[in-house]
């Protein structure tokens, strides 16, 4: 689904900030909000009279919620509500199964909203360019770039935010055809803090919008893009964060089976995993695939043979990932050029562990760390929680700032430099932190300036998220 606008309209939006679009449209819809006078409730009101997200799961089983019921007939009449997850998945499953065609003429939006808090709905209805505003992310990003628009498989994300609310969201558009019950499954099921959270999903004009927790500052992989590799310090921020939320997942045995930086979406205070498309949990010991799942560089050998897998896989990709963030590049293709190699499966599998792909400048504790997580041998490879507990992601004060979040190690980056300085103020030589290659200063616009000047105090979104949210 496109959205159009007219030449002026498109002209003015080219040259406003997010910030000047969103003030804008609050005063447009406070004119209109005015106008419809005091029929129906607030959203405070609704708020008031509504069970609290705690009690509608409490009361799920008892039957207490207002829901869906699980049959078609309960969708004709379309509208908007809350409910439980079980409903959304009900919701899900009823929209991939049924034809397009079944549902081509609705002249209302139909769909479940998860969070009352964030997303106000009025009178059964949550209207797209009304109730939730949306914005091609390129109007948010002062310099995208070619391709910089992010799309998902079969889907673009916007940045969307509640009218009522000012809640801002990512929503990701699928093409019904398109649309797998599986696609928001998982992300529904299981709640962590470094998992994005998934808000809602509603079906209007042929499209599939799922709204979710959007990431101020992008993708891993689009900061690496835009700032070359990262340093240490930041690489083991961000490991942490995705080790959390690996150990969650992986002790309620689901496999994400696409961990990369495309898929870790990063905000002020901590990372989030995305992408659950290829996501399946296991039944038994080992996970035997009827298909490849996963992205090439990132997988890992027993992957590759498709004889069966276990949770260990997503560790493997967490190592691969770690190597793109120190060098910039994925592992294998300095080595092995994708012009002269277009598969890398047979690779992966002949001469996996990428050892030779680790930076130069890796330090003893995170190659260590690295030769623990990309063990051919599976059962020799670290687990998430065995690996939060390494020496290489809980470094001591002395030997790396304390990253409690990019912001705070900056911040504890700067003490070091000036405790240093102060030691030894005819030094010539400069901090490893801010050497010339490191390029504090060369580095604009970086992870920690886009987290912490913009995210942390002006709630302004920095960049993209990832193409594969959702």
């Amino acid at each position: 689904m496109e959205y159009k606008y007219d030449p002026g309209l498109e002209l003015l939006l080219a040259h406003m900030n997010v910030e000047d679009i969103i003030n804008a449209a609050e005063t447009l819809y406070r004119l209109e909000e005015e106008e419809e006078g005091e029929g129906g409730l607030s959203f405070e009101e609704e708020e008031e009279e509504g069970l609290s997200q705690e009690d509608m799961d409490e009361n799920e089983e008892a039957g207490d919620t207002v829901g869906f019921g699980g049959e078609e007939k309960d969708y004709e009449a379309g509208g908007v509500r809350y409910g439980t997850v079980t409903e959304l998945l009900s919701f899900v499953n009823l929209l991939s199964s049924l034809q397009t065609a079944a549902l081509q003429h609705r002249a209302q939006e139909m769909g479940v909203l998860l969070n009352k808090t964030f997303m106000a709905v009025k009178k059964g209805r949550y209207q797209i360019s009304s109730d939730v505003l949306l914005f091609p992310w390129k109007l948010t990003y002062k310099n995208p770039g070619s391709g910089l628009v992010p799309k998902g498989s079969f889907g673009k994300v916007h940045l969307a935010q509640d009218t009522s609310t000012r809640k801002r969201m990512a929503c990701k558009l699928i093409p019904l055809e398109n649309f797998k019950a599986a696609d928001v499954e998982f992300q529904a099921r299981f709640r962590h803090e470094n998992i994005a959270e998934l808000y809602g999903a509603l079906l209007w004009d042929q499209n599939v919008h799922l709204f979710m927790e959007a990431g101020e500052g992008g993708s891993v992989l689009e900061k690496l893009d835009s700032c070359g590799p990262m340093r240490e310090f930041e690489i083991i921020w961000v490991t942490k964060q995705v080790l959390r939320a690996l150990e969650y997942l992986h002790s309620h045995s689901v496999i994400h089976h696409d961990v990369k930086p495309s898929n870790i979406v990063l905000m002020s205070d901590k990372a989030v995993l995305v992408d659950f498309g290829l996501t399946v949990q296991m039944t038994e010991d080992v996970y035997i695939p009827r298909d490849l799942r996963g992205t090439e560089m990132y997988m890992s050998p027993e992957l590759v043979l498709c004889r069966g897998h276990n949770t260990k896989t997503d560790i493997y990709s967490l190592g691969t990932t770690i190597i793109h963030m120190q060098t910039g590049s994925p592992p294998w293709v300095r080595r092995y050029p994708r012009t002269a190699y277009p598969s890398y499966l047979y690779i992966i599998y002949k001469q996996a562990p990428p050892l030779e792909d680790v930076a130069e400048d890796c330090s003893p504790a995170m190659r260590s760390f690295l030769e623990r997580a990309l063990d051919r041998n599976p059962a020799l490879r670290g687990s998430a929680s065995e690996l939060l507990k390494d020496e290489a992601v809980n470094p001591s004060r002395d030997e790396q700032p304390r990253c409690w979040s990019l912001d705070s190690a900056l911040e504890e980056a700067n003490h070091t430099l000036l405790r240093q300085q102060s030691l030894h103020p005819d030094t010539t030589q400069e901090s490893s932190l801010y050497s010339e290659d490191s390029g504090h200063l060369r580095r604009k616009g970086s992870l920690y300036l886009d987290l912490g000047a913009l995210s942390g105090h002006c709630k302004l979104v920095a960049g993209p998220p990832a193409s594969e949210y959702g």
